[in-house]
């Protein structure tokens, strides 16, 4: 990351919450109401315009309308496809809170790890969107998440409310955000420091990498405190 100034973006099925990004719409708020049963039409018609035409089409909607199993197998169809779509585009996760056990625990190797701190004003950073965490599964239909596509990668369970998580999303496509094999290019003066584990013995050969390479990083360690359950960090 700092010879090459690029930050790795991880894959969205690999996060350890088994419903993250695995969206799956609910079928049942369709089966008795025909409005939502023509919305549901709607939304196969803009997913799939090339087929317009088809001289099928027409059997395959009013099948829609007056067949619950036709109608389930296109809304199971819509929730596996959104997935795959998940699937190919990366994300990475941030918190505000350098100093969580937990976070620490859970995502560094039991405190062996790192931590890497960034200025939120640069065009990466920025473009962090915070995690909206709910007591209940979303009642999501494929219009509302075409309506609001981002939902479905920025919605988490409450139990994982503690971590205060913000995510970047990127796509292999043109822009701000494209990926190069799984990296975004990182912004100059993005990364401002490097927070070292309380249990890393590697202090020394990370401070000697960092001046190498990005020598105004600059370097911190988590240290426990003596006499309560808290970390604290040291310049």
């Amino acid at each position: 990351m700092l010879k090459e100034q690029k930050l790795f973006f991880s894959d969205p099925h690999n996060v350890n919450d088994p419903w993250d990004c695995k969206p799956w719409f609910d079928y049942r708020t369709l089966l008795e109401d025909p409005a939502k049963r023509e919305e549901m039409i709607t939304f196969l018609r803009l997913a799939a315009p090339h087929l317009e035409d088809h001289p099928l089409r027409p059997y395959y909607e009013d099948r829609i309308r007056t067949n619950d199993a036709e109608l389930r197998n296109a809304v199971e169809m819509s929730s596996s496809l959104l997935i795959k779509q998940i699937a190919e585009r990366r994300i990475y996760c941030l918190t505000p809170f350098p100093d969580s056990t937990l976070m620490w625990s859970h995502y560094a190797a039991n405190h062996r790890g790192l931590c890497l701190e960034f200025d939120k004003n640069n065009p990466l950073i920025e473009k962090a969107r915070p995690v909206r965490y709910r007591k209940t599964y979303p009642v999501w239909t494929p219009l509302s998440a075409l309506n609001d596509p981002l939902e479905v990668v920025f919605t988490k369970s409450m139990d994982w409310s503690y971590e205060r998580e913000f995510r970047i999303l990127a796509s292999s496509l043109d822009g701000p955000l494209k990926l190069y094999d799984n990296f975004v290019l990182l912004p100059a003066g993005a990364l401002t420091s490097i927070i070292v584990g309380c249990e890393s013995k590697d202090y020394a050969e990370v401070l000697t990498i960092v001046s190498e390479h990005m020598p105004l990083v600059s370097m911190k360690r988590i240290v426990r405190s003596p006499n309560e359950y808290k970390l604290q960090i040291e310049e």
